[in-house]
């Protein structure tokens, strides 16, 4: 066996399937014309003629069937016993042969060098680029093919698994990955997922872009850490200096909530040459987290008087977590007040919600529902998912178990 010609692929492709009745409701979309065309990496029009040529043949079937995702039935081909026997036939040979069969079949199989020459250069920015992107999408928002290297479901939407994925982009050099993910983060430019395009910023080594991103949405991302946020700021190495004040406390805030603290500290003090009362802010998080309370109270009383609203934010929520309560109670009582003698509402927000961190801190779970519930009334929606979510822990902390998990539906 020197090749398997596409009616050979075709036959061991459905061979698959065999164990697969008529009468499942939902099968797989792989044995439709367009997920054989997608998996075999070939035309639907090619497809089709050979799926006639196998049929006259005697070695393949048509039959109607349910597909998953889908309402209709449609055309579905299955291996006849002939069929069957013909791929055994094929099987046994390339075994004999020494030939591995299956990276001619399924893509995940495929040498990933291999994979990138079988789909041709004219093909490759498509492909690299639906790898690249970490969600399914519309096949239709993608460059156009001359061949099927995209699959899609019923509905469209690309179907790469992580393997195959994986296989692609590790095949490319550098910069071609880098050209794909800054394709990827203009892709969603105006789709207002800004999580989305920070990723491919930062894989892009668009760095200056990144940071532009983050210092405007600095509360979006500050509200959304979770380990993905933590994974996607630790790439990011490249600050410019004009965006080092307000790009490096949000990376440090992410690399403290990981617990990294040994990555934190270079960062403090390298913030610290640039703003002081934000670095030693952090240092005394820092040192909080170390376990030294002495030195972080120290560090705290070192500031000083100002009239920053985020320092003094800060400095309340510091001395919330060295137990000084009341001390912490006061300043944003104090802050609270000014506000709204001001008649500015902006921030007022972010003063009931240290309250209720200060409140946890020190156990008082109610003042702590309290709080949140007035920070809900001047939020925005951003912000809100957030209290929804400490709503939650408080509530399920005073065992308000149907209350804690109405709150958490509603921080999702």
């Amino acid at each position: 066996m020197n090749r398997l010609t596409i009616a050979d692929r075709l036959v061991l492709h459905l061979s698959k399937y065999e164990l697969l009745s008529e009468d499942e409701f939902n099968t797989t979309w792989d044995i439709t014309q367009d997920g054989i065309a997608a998996s075999l990496r070939i035309s639907r029009a090619h497809s089709s003629l050979e799926l006639k040529k196998l049929s006259e043949r005697g070695n393949i079937q048509e039959y109607q069937s349910h597909f998953k995702g889908g309402k209709v039935r449609r055309k579905a081909y299955r291996l006849t016993t002939a069929g069957m026997e013909y791929a055994k036939c094929l099987r046994d040979t390339a075994e004999k042969d020494g030939i591995d069969i299956m990276p001619m079949l399924d893509m995940k199989r495929c040498d990933p060098r291999k994979l990138l020459d079988s789909v041709g250069k004219e093909n490759l920015d498509a492909l690299g680029l639906a790898c690249v992107i970490r969600r399914s999408i519309p096949r239709t928002d993608l460059p156009e093919t001359t061949q099927p290297v995209i699959p899609s479901d019923i509905h469209g939407m690309t179907v790469l698994s992580d393997i195959v994925k994986k296989s692609v982009t590790s095949a490319a050099d550098e910069e071609k990955r880098k050209e794909w993910h800054s394709a990827a983060a203009d892709y969603w430019l105006d789709r207002d997922e800004t999580r989305e395009r920070l990723y491919h910023l930062v894989n892009a080594g668009r760095s200056r872009d990144a940071c532009m991103l983050i210092a405007n949405e600095r509360e979006l991302f500050l509200n959304g850490i979770d380990d993905d946020i933590v994974n996607i700021f630790a790439k990011l190495d490249d600050i410019p200096e004009k965006y080092v004040t307000a790009v490096l406390p949000v990376k440090i805030s992410v690399t403290l909530w990981s617990g990294d603290l040994r990555s934190a500290g270079p960062m403090i003090d390298a913030l610290t040459k640039s703003d002081r009362e934000s670095g030693l802010l952090y240092s005394a998080d820092l040192e909080i987290m170390r376990g030294d309370r002495r030195k972080a109270f120290d560090i705290i009383q070192s500031i000083g008087a100002t009239d920053r609203f985020d320092v003094n934010l800060g400095v309340s929520g510091a001395l919330g977590r060295l137990g000084k309560t009341r001390e912490a109670i006061d300043i944003l009582m104090g802050m609270k007040d000014d506000l709204i003698s001001s008649g500015v509402v902006d921030g007022l927000d972010r003063i009931y919600i240290q309250m209720a961190d200060v409140s946890v801190a020190n156990g008082d779970n109610d003042s702590s529902i309290n709080y949140l519930t007035k920070a809900l009334g001047v939020s925005n929606d951003i912000v809100r998912k957030r209290i929804y979510g400490m709503l939650a822990t408080s509530y399920g902390a005073i065992g308000m178990v149907s209350k804690a998990e109405e709150c958490g539906l509603k921080a999702k």
